[in-house]
């Protein structure tokens, strides 16, 4: 699978502009015969602090105490026809609370093409690069991935399905590489402004040849709802419920008499306030949540409590 995944990552190199230049291809087209072509320029900074019980090696190294910025600038190309491009760049530091661990610095990148379909269905094919993740197989790594959504929407009701392919590339002393896919799946019912249901449901695979204790399985499923309280201030409290299960392919659950594979899971009740706008302005949120973990290796069954606050300006 890495010998595909190889001569496959070798090729993503090029298909950002490959994809741009489709893209574009397609507005300039559009934009030519309804002769109209806006430019939407946007930056998104915030500050965020999270204050968590996770250890490192609990889950992805992000959920740990700590404090980090972050920045989005990016330009929306939209034609008369709805077809869009997205050209986007980010960058992020983390300062962990432990001072034995060194602050995380990741910047990345990506282009996105959206297409009308018809009045109900529409198309969206990105393709992005990130370096220096925090991930669930690896403290440290980078990652290519293409993506394409489906997307149907008709009054209050949307569904969106979501197919991507991720290559990694692993920074820590036992580098190496690894690939794999999501698929996910989402609904939402909006009942006003600033409130809404969303369901959330995804499976992912990873894959790693050169280190089979990286690869793992993982599923997840998410109920968000978001009631707003204030009007104003655009207040809104958003509880959720969140249950993961993952499974590792090659590692060992150590104080299992069985000498099973590694198997983990958590159910997370939480609840955040939000305020500010979902476009342009200031906003904030803070959140906290109660992660009921359980696993069949005696060093991860840890309960943990999470809580963050991100407060930001988007231009």
């Amino acid at each position: 699978m890495i010998s595909v995944a190889s001569s496959g990552y070798r090729m993503m190199h090029g298909l950002p502009v490959s994809l741009a230049a489709l893209a574009c291809l397609s507005i300039g087209t559009g934009a030519q015969a309804q002769d109209g072509l806006s430019i939407d320029p946007t930056l998104d900074v915030s500050l965020r602090g999270i204050i968590s019980d996770l250890d490192m090696d609990e889950d992805e190294e992000i959920d740990s105490s700590g404090i980090g910025a972050r920045a989005e600038a990016g330009i929306d190309f939209e034609a008369a026809s709805g077809s869009s491009v997205r050209v986007e760049a980010n960058a992020s530091v983390f300062d962990y609370r432990d001072q034995g661990r060194n602050t995380r610095e990741s910047y990345g990148g990506g282009v996105e093409w959206t297409q009308p379909l018809s009045e109900q269905w529409q198309l969206r094919l990105r393709v992005s690069r990130s370096e220096n993740l925090s991930l669930l197989e690896a403290t440290s790594g980078d990652q290519t991935s293409t993506a394409a959504r489906l997307q149907w929407e008709n009054g209050n009701d949307r569904v969106r399905l979501e197919a991507d392919y991720r290559w990694r590339e692993y920074d820590t002393g036992a580098q190496g590489k690894g690939d794999g896919y999501r698929l996910s799946a989402q609904y939402q019912r909006r009942f006003g402004s600033y409130h809404w249901l969303i369901l959330d449901a995804r499976v992912e695979d990873m894959q790693s040849d050169d280190d089979p204790l990286r690869s793992y399985d993982r599923r997840v499923v998410r109920v968000k709802y978001s009631l707003p309280i204030e009007r104003s201030t655009r207040l809104r409290v958003r509880p959720w419920i969140e249950y993961r299960d993952w499974d590792y392919d090659s590692r060992i659950a150590q104080g299992d008499p069985d000498g099973d594979l590694r198997s983990d899971r958590f159910f997370a009740p939480g609840v955040e306030l939000a305020a500010g706008r979902d476009s342009r302005g200031a906003y904030a949120r803070a959140g906290i949540e109660y992660r009921l973990r359980s696993s069949n290796d005696d060093r991860y069954g840890n309960n943990a409590i999470r809580a963050s606050v991100t407060v930001g300006y988007r231009f």
